[in-house]
């Protein structure tokens, strides 16, 4: 029996000042980058690190807004990461010149990192999350109210027995911690914060190809003429593929809560 229901909008849970909070994350990844061959990067927060703030603040975003279906969200993620991921590889290959290695624009991020030097170094992170996904049950469960500060304890310990290599699985465990909190901040509000936690994802990936390119041309300090351009080109992928990854995600959840309610009716 066909519904007259329309599908559902997908449950938002967003919070603006963690947005904000990404995209100057983004900022000091590429800030580091562009420092380092100055040696001053020492002045500013360590990349790795931000890099592991981001799994944290990712996984505070998705357990808010899990959905208890796992195979849309799973699809969503794929969806919602990939084509940028895909876009920047093929520009890595372009501007090093050489053939591209197709079996990396599928299994790189299952498989990981090899004794090579990736064509994208970002993309390592990528890795690390999709290893992590299949344990966001696991992970959404551990962020309940019953076992909230067990999991926040054990998180604490995992963290200091294995800094500085710290796990991603405890990044991603203590992120959804903290899931029930809802954070405000008017700088994090602002609409530059906002503007950069649009594009922090697209500027995270792109924006080693971009040094490489300036500093190729100009020098160490190439690197400081790059910052602009990263945060256009990282805006021009958001604006042009990104954007249209979001929607398409979206629309993935909102097929799956028609199809269940039509199926109800």
């Amino acid at each position: 029996m066909k519904s007259s229901v329309e599908p559902p909008a997908v449950a938002s849970a967003r919070v603006t000042a963690i947005d904000g909070l990404r995209g100057l994350l983004a900022v000091v990844v590429l800030a580091w980058h562009v420092c380092a061959p100055f040696g001053i990067n020492w002045m500013l927060m360590p990349a790795h690190f931000a890099v592991g703030l981001f799994f944290v603040l990712s996984s505070y975003v998705l357990t808010r807004s899990w959905e208890g279906r796992f195979g849309v969200f799973l699809a969503r993620r794929v969806v919602r990461l990939w084509p940028v991921y895909a876009l920047c590889l093929a520009a890595g290959y372009i501007i090093a010149s050489v053939p591209p290695v197709w079996s990396e624009f599928l299994w790189y991020p299952l498989i990981g990192p090899n004794d090579e030097p990736s064509i994208n170094p970002p993309v390592w992170s990528l890795f690390l999350e999709v290893w992590a996904m299949p344990f966001m049950p696991l992970i959404v469960w551990s962020s309940s109210d019953k076992i909230r500060g067990i999991t926040c304890a054990a998180a604490a310990m995992l963290v200091g027995l294995i800094v500085p290599q710290v796990s991603i699985l405890c990044l991603f465990v203590i992120g959804a911690s903290f899931s029930h909190i809802s954070f405000r901040n008017r700088l994090l509000d602002a609409a530059i914060p906002q503007w950069l936690g649009r594009i922090s994802y697209s500027l995270y990936l792109s924006h080693a190809l971009v040094l490489k390119v300036f500093v190729h041309a100009f020098g160490a300090w190439g690197g400081v003429l790059a910052i602009p351009a990263a945060l256009c080109i990282g805006w021009l992928i958001w604006w042009s593929v990104e954007r249209q990854s979001i929607k398409l995600s979206r629309k993935i959840g909102r097929t799956a809560v028609f199809q269940m309610s039509s199926i109800a009716t």
